[in-house]
């Protein structure tokens, strides 16, 4: 049986000798597969440099991030250092003038809560029916504070932007904003009472307007010297401050 192979010629061009070679073919599939190996090896070699390039500049990327991250952390913890000391002075300040600026954490799971809508009592009732405070001024609150000495009012803690409804028929006798009580309201009501309203987000009514037991006012929010949201809420006589508990039913 004749040996298979491959035959190759290589003459120049202005030459009349020639190079004659045989290789058997099995040498030369063996030559093609070692070929064909060293180029997947090539490519696989150029991927996993490429692959390498894009880890390297990615690694460097991201140490170069974190170096950043630390900086601005440590920025924070000063400034969070710094916000504690201007709180706690805020606090002696506020201690010395008698002022209490926020509060106590209110525990919304327990505190008493007011109906969601309004009673039967005040429906269909014509303006100048209830001239009294009888109604507790915002839905779904907690009565985080009551009157004490030094603080003749409650303070109902509710949402930011909860409803704050008028505690009795009567006319908006100021509108105005406070230095420690925020953006407040002064209702005037029958038989020398009045009704204020402290640390509203928002007035929804003007000087001079009459308003409904029920009738939406403001809204609740943290203008003025408070870090929490709530409403200030007094009860007047004759000019004075009086218990709101001793009008209303909290």
């Amino acid at each position: 049986m004749p040996r298979k192979e491959l035959s190759f010629f290589i003459a120049g061009n202005y030459s009349t000798n020639s190079l004659r070679f045989s290789l058997p073919l099995w040498v030369v599939r063996l030559l093609a597969g070692v070929a064909g190996f060293l180029a997947l090896l090539v490519v696989a070699s150029v991927v996993m440099v490429l692959a390498g390039t894009y880890r390297l500049s990615r690694l460097s990327y991201l140490e170069r991030r974190n170096r950043t991250l630390e900086a601005e952390f440590t920025k924070v913890v000063a400034l969070r250092k710094q916000l504690e000391l201007v709180e706690d002075q805020s606090r002696k300040m506020a201690t010395m003038l008698g002022i209490d600026q926020t509060p106590p954490p209110v525990n919304w799971d327990s505190g008493p809560r007011d109906s969601q809508a309004l009673p039967e009592w005040v429906k269909g009732q014509v303006w100048g029916s209830q001239l009294v405070p009888r109604l507790v001024p915002v839905e779904g609150y907690a009565l985080s504070q009551r009157a004490k000495q030094g603080h003749l009012a409650v303070d109902l803690a509710a949402a930011v932007g909860a409803p704050v409804r008028a505690t009795a028929d009567g006319v908006v006798e100021q509108r105005g904003e406070d230095r420690q009580y925020g953006r407040f309201l002064l209702l005037k009501h029958g038989q020398g009472y009045e009704s204020y309203y402290g640390h509203l987000q928002d007035w929804d009514v003007d000087k001079g307007d009459s308003v409904q037991a029920g009738r939406t006012i403001g809204w609740v929010g943290t203008t003025g010297q408070t870090t929490a949201p709530h409403l200030h809420f007094e009860v007047r006589k004759d000019g004075q401050p009086v218990d709101p508990a001793s009008v209303l039913k909290f």
